[in-house]
């Protein structure tokens, strides 16, 4: 992307875990990078420093709720120091359509007309939120989901097993960011563990209770409960249909077995998404939903 000449800022748009803060934080530090060679050569006491987080030029906003006014203005605030390393500051406003409009507005003149040669690099989901002026201050780059097979060997340069890295690409769908969150997160696969066991425990209407026990203590994991239901309702529609897309392959002989029928599960698994968005509670939701796939 810095392969040609430099511009003041950068808007890099698109959907989470599409690798958007990793290549701003990578054009960050190339930056900043004191190597006559190669840039990031991340042995430089420049590319250490902002490794560690202590590059005393690089200026990285984060919102809470929202991103205020002020923290903006503190931004613009340290943009007229004089850099204390580097060529230039290198700001990385992250969900940067979180700005306030009062923000927005006061960024724009800075993005306008930018102090020596500071750069911005603007990371945001989508752009709607955004104002088009900010929009058209910005070189705009797009991002989007690999495909499967991309992702695959994008995980496995990363050192991912093959058939691991084959499973993750699947999973999220060509998103690396979320795959790698998968793969560290033993909470959501111990998750999945649960939902998988509560569905072999549901076979009539008495067993719904039972069924559905384990996961009512799950209440703040509600949407990850459904996320997982409906990713194997999908998986077993694939299977019915015989068209063999099944995401969930390290699965699919327990799946091809299901005594479910996958259309049915979809439909009941995006009631109880409107249930529980309706403020109904959790243990009910559930219940319900074990009732209807079992024919209630």
């Amino acid at each position: 992307m810095l392969s040609s000449r430099v511009v003041h800022a950068y808007l890099l748009t698109g959907p989470a875990g599409t690798g958007k803060r990793t290549l701003a934080d990578i054009c960050a530090r190339a930056l900043c990078c004191q190597s006559q060679g190669e840039r990031p050569c991340d042995i430089c006491p420049s590319c250490k420093q902002f490794l560690s987080g202590n590059h005393p030029d690089f200026i990285r906003v984060k919102p809470e709720k929202s991103i205020s006014v002020e923290a903006v203005r503190e931004v613009i605030d340290r943009l007229a120091v004089k850099p204390y390393e580097a060529d230039r500051h290198v700001v990385v406003i992250e969900q940067a359509d979180k700005m306030t409009v009062q923000a927005q507005n006061a960024l724009l003149k800075t993005l306008e007309s930018p102090p020596g040669e500071d750069v911005f690099f603007l990371i945001a989901a989508q752009t709607t939120a955004l104002l088009p002026t900010i929009v058209s201050r910005c070189r705009v780059v797009r991002f989007r989901y690999l495909e499967t097979n991309e992702a695959e060997a994008a995980l496995r340069a990363r050192g991912i097993a093959e058939d691991r890295a084959r499973l993750l690409a699947r999973l999220s769908q060509g998103s690396v960011g979320r795959a790698l969150e998968l793969n560290a997160s033993d909470e959501w696969w111990q998750l999945r563990g649960k939902v998988l066991a509560s569905l072999a425990a549901l076979h009539e209407k008495q067993d719904v209770g039972i069924a559905a026990l384990p996961l009512t203590e799950n209440k703040d994991q509600a949407g990850a409960v459904l996320d997982i239901l409906e990713l194997c309702a999908r998986d077993v529609m694939a299977l019915q249909d015989a068209d063999g897309n099944v995401i969930q392959t390290d699965i699919e002989e327990k799946l091809n077995g299901s005594r479910f029928t996958g259309s049915k599960m979809l439909m009941n698994v995006m009631e109880a998404r409107r249930m529980l968005a309706s403020n109904v509670a959790w243990q009910s939701v559930l219940e319900m939903l074990f009732f209807k796939m079992v024919g209630g």
